[in-house]
């Protein structure tokens, strides 16, 4: 890349220009996409409303018109408009799109932990952005059923929603509340009759498909009713009647009659292979920075050796490098945070770290060096899974040096390592090619990128099963991090991920139990449950 910038400058400036046109193109597409999702909705419930028996077509005539009737400056407004009303997406105005844009879990907890003030500035923030979206939830069927621009849209949705703040806030929290109460009234009915039928062998397999798929079609017929309750609250205070068609209105009975019996035999068919075990594989189970509940320091020699007794599969941990060019078993950039020492661990030698004294949950430690914890988990018989860390006070060599000094060592282990930088992943392959190298990603954005790593470690909140599945489509590993919410856990094996790391082991340990161990179907169930995508 360096010799590309170097050599032929224009080159490099006309590859920046395409990518920058082919990323503005998928955005445009994204754009028109959730905007033709949201008319939609909106002109087929109004079409409902107003019993009016619409064509496939008029609603596509419309969609396009409206379309080609938007100035371009307009996308502009409706990329901040649609995050803006991404909260509404819990009380059933949703996208799935839009369901992808999240803020990773880590941002937080390193914003709420670290830097309390602008955690404390986001929350504001988010408060005002919900109040906005309510103020303009009537700018989208303003400009599709009254034709007016966007500005004036605006202007309108902001006079309608004039000290009705809270009536609209309540009226979503009681379609929320309604709908969760009763969805969930049903979940427990199901699952004590299916509690029930555990204890009677021979029925209860074919019990458990039934009660699995009454479970997803409640799922469904619950999305589909919060969807319709949201978009009638909006649509309330539109006028638009649609002229009726002279031609005969077709029930479309049989039509229905098959979609419902292809779902539901799809339903049995996925509930079968789920029962059976047929879908999901135990991931394996990593310690991040080698403690499990609070057992020890971070990336301490202690907790390495308190934690290796609960058998994880591997044991994540940091490497950065010295002053004097050795590698320290460390996580931030500073030692602040853990020793109070306003230096970084590249601005002093590893004999001065390992005197150096760090503190968490109740416990103190000495910073270890890479030498002393490779050793300690090789005669623990413990793999290890090492981050680079991307830090400033890394040389150009830290990888290079790091895998003449001990690949042979992480090679015979079955160590592997992964790293934010991709640079380090491009030289680990290229020094260590026998050691499994994965590329951490912090968010999912724009899905599997093309990658000589072996696989990813990607933040859980924006993981999905698209990702999962391309990524082994082209024999790419999947590890999750940082999972430790039980619910969250189970929603990793439901992906199929291969490892989820986390600082709750032994919670992950149990569930893994709980997936894979546990005959009793009612509890599969409710692992299901916990793992299925909110109904609205």
């Amino acid at each position: 890349m360096l010799s590309i910038i170097a050599k032929r400058p224009l080159v490099f400036i006309g590859l920046i220009l395409i990518l920058l046109l082919i990323l503005l193109l998928v955005l445009l597409l994204i754009l028109l996409l959730v905007f033709s999702q949201f008319a939609l909705v909106l002109l087929s419930f109004q079409a409902i409303k107003s019993r009016a028996n619409l064509h496939w077509r008029d609603y596509l005539k419309t969609i396009f018109r409206e379309i080609a009737s938007l100035p371009f400056k307009a996308f502009g407004f409706f990329l901040l408009y649609f995050l803006i009303i991404t909260p509404f997406a819990s009380v059933g105005f949703s996208s799935n799109l839009l369901s992808k844009v999240k803020v990773p879990e880590f941002l937080l907890d390193w914003l709420f932990q670290e830097h309390l003030v602008w955690g404390m500035t986001l929350m504001i923030l988010y408060v005002i952005i919900f109040y906005i979206g309510i103020r303009w939830l009537f700018v989208l069927p303003l400009m599709i059923f009254d034709n007016r621009t966007v500005k004036n849209a605006i202007k309108q949705s902001w006079r309608m929603t004039r000290n009705k703040t809270l009536y609209y806030l309540i009226a979503f929290l009681c379609v929320f509340a309604a709908i969760t109460i009763t969805m969930y009234f049903l979940f427990g009915v199901i699952l004590a009759g299916q509690w029930s039928f555990d204890h009677i062998t021979k029925i209860s397999f074919p019990i458990a498909i039934i009660n699995l798929t009454l479970v997803q079609l409640i799922n469904i017929l619950t999305s589909i009713y919060g969807t319709s309750l949201s978009t009638l609250i909006i649509l309330n205070q539109t006028k638009t009647q649609y002229i009726q068609n002279k031609r005969k209105i077709h029930s479309h009975r049989w039509f229905w009659l098959g979609l419902a019996v292809v779902t539901i035999i799809s339903f049995m068919s996925y509930d079968t292979m789920y029962f059976k075990g047929w879908l999901m594989e135990r991931p394996a189970t990593i310690s991040h920075r080698g403690v499990d509940n609070g057992n020890g320091v971070q990336n301490s020699i202690s907790a390495l050796k308190a934690t290796s007794k609960e058998k994880p599969t591997y044991i994540e941990m940091d490497v950065q490098e010295t002053k004097d060019h050795q590698y320290v078993v460390y996580h931030d950039n500073t030692l602040k945070g853990l020793a109070g020492i306003k230096k970084r661990p590249s601005q002093m030698t590893l004999s001065q770290l390992q005197n150096v004294e760090i503190h968490e949950n109740g416990r103190t430690a000495h910073i270890a060096s890479f030498d002393d914890y490779l050793q300690t988990a090789t005669k623990l018989h413990q793999k290890l899974l090492v981050e680079f860390k991307s830090v400033s006070g890394n040389s150009d060599d830290f990888v290079k040096n790091f895998a003449q000094k001990y690949g042979k060592q992480l090679d015979h282990n079955g160590d592997m390592v992964h790293s934010l930088k991709y640079s380090y992943i491009e030289q680990s392959k290229r020094y260590m090619p026998r050691v499994a190298a994965d590329y951490i990603l912090s968010f999912n954005l724009t899905g599997v990128p093309i990658s000589d790593a072996d696989g990813f470690t990607m933040e859980y909140t924006t993981l999905n099963s698209n990702f999962v599945d391309n990524a082994h489509a082209i024999n790419k590993k999947v590890y999750a991090w940082t999972v430790n919410d039980t619910s969250a856990m189970s929603q990793m094996m439901f992906l199929d991920v291969d490892g989820i790391i986390t600082d709750n082991l032994s919670d992950l340990k149990t569930e893994i139990r709980s997936n894979f161990d546990q005959a009793g179907y009612a509890k599969r169930i409710w692992n299901f449950i916990l793992q299925m995508q909110s109904p609205f």
